[in-house]
């Protein structure tokens, strides 16, 4: 769709998300297709509709608070949309739909107990993530005395969806071989806080899709 049209949206389709560049209003939409598989460890109970409706909804709103509205984007050029919105920025929604086909990721979700520790993992090339229902249960850590972060499992291994992956060498931050190893309170890390560098894949791909209008990270 040309730009300056009354209703302008510009959309991306990628193997991992849809980006939806609202030219009108400045925003923009990130979204991702979950299509999901649900396990159970015995002796627990199958799955209901209302628990996967319920975890689906929980992963959402977790997601949503840990990266929406969160960042803003500089955007320059000559484009009009880059001169339309270089004074004020644009923001950035993320999140996730249930889908039964047509998915950006396969998502398998364990139930497991209350009180177990699963280990969730997201695979890049696969598009595969794994999850299970203790990744909602906020986890603390203890770096030193008075360095404590917390974190939610499921808004960390969204950031690993999003292209924060060892893939692209932007994976886990806690890991000694990365530069990040000493930022504790990354969501990528250990904590909850987000960084310019989180939405560097996300940046490369908007910035091909508006010729002459490039996006960086204004402010968090």
């Amino acid at each position: 769709e040309p730009e300056g049209n009354a209703m302008g949206h510009v959309v991306k389709e990628l193997p991992w998300c849809v980006i939806d560049i609202d030219t009108t209003e400045g925003r923009i939409f990130l979204q991702e297709r979950w299509k999901y598989t649900w396990m159970v460890q015995p002796p627990l109970s199958d799955w209901t509709l209302e628990e996967k409706r319920n975890f689906h909804n929980r992963a959402d709103r977790n997601i949503w608070a840990a990266w929406s509205n969160r960042a803003r984007f500089n955007v320059s050029g000559t484009a009009a949309f880059a001169r339309r919105f270089s004074a004020r920025g644009v923001p950035i929604n993320l999140d996730i739909r249930w889908v039964t086909a047509n998915e950006h990721w396969n998502v398998t979700v364990w139930k497991i107990p209350a009180n177990q520790l699963r280990i969730s993992n997201v695979n890049w090339n696969a598009r595969t993530i794994e999850l299970d229902t203790n990744d909602f249960n906020t986890r603390e850590f203890n770096h030193s005395p008075g360095n404590t972060t917390r974190q939610v499992p499921v808004a960390h291994e969204f950031g690993h969806a999003i292209g924060n992956t060892a893939v692209l060498n932007r994976g886990d931050e806690y890991k000694n071989t990365s530069p990040h190893a000493n930022d504790h309170g990354s969501i990528l890390h250990s904590g909850n806080q987000l960084r310019d560098r989180h939405f560097t894949t996300i940046i490369d791909a908007m910035n091909t899709m508006i010729p002459n209008c490039t996006f960086s990270v204004r402010s968090l």
